[in-house]
């Protein structure tokens, strides 16, 4: 019965770390509808300031692995600009901050080169995904810096890896299609 109970035990911690990554992935593609949601319905780039023609975007960087951007494009650049102040102020292009649970982080981000997953693509540590009425379509970006530097624009597939804390992986993977799945 001590072994059986071992074997419980340890698949018990898989299945939950699995459990983990899996809704780690499906949280993840829920924000990127929502962003493409922002983007489509025109919601308004500040409250009370009558601009409804600014792209919403999500942002990925493995080198701020357990979080994740909702943001407005202000300055439409297709990129997420930090700019000052929290998360939400009128001095940031960020709408929202997501927190990566359980342990589970971004690992890299991907990129389809030649039809193979290329993680991350040359150069590039950063994903900027934005979405601008009337246009469904995905704007996939990659940069080497937060909002400048070396770019690589208009992928057709990006992918963000995550690894869980017991080191298994899953992608999810945004299509320029607009299309959000986990591989």
């Amino acid at each position: 019965s001590v072994v059986l109970f071992g074997v419980v035990l340890f698949n018990y911690g898989t299945f939950n770390d699995k459990l983990a990554l899996s809704s780690a992935g499906q949280e993840i593609a829920i924000t990127v509808r929502q962003a493409q949601s922002y983007g489509l319905n025109v919601k308004e780039a500040e409250s009370g300031s009558g601009d409804f023609k600014k792209a919403y975007g999500v942002y990925f960087s493995p080198n701020d692995p357990y979080n994740y951007y909702i943001f407005v494009d202000k300055n439409s650049n297709n990129f997420y600009d930090v700019g000052t102040g929290s998360c939400g102020s009128v001095t940031t292009e960020c709408v929202e901050q997501f927190l990566i649970r359980d342990g589970v982080r971004i690992s890299s981000i991907c990129a389809y080169v030649s039809n193979v997953l290329t993680c991350p693509p040359i150069g590039a540590n950063h994903l900027h995904v934005t979405f601008l009425r009337p246009n469904p379509d995905a704007n996939i970006n990659f940069t080497s810096s937060p909002a400048s530097g070396l770019t690589h624009a208009s992928w057709p597939t990006a992918g963000i890896r995550l690894i869980s804390p017991k080191s298994t992986t899953t992608v999810v993977l945004i299509e320029q299609t607009g299309q959000v799945y986990s591989q």
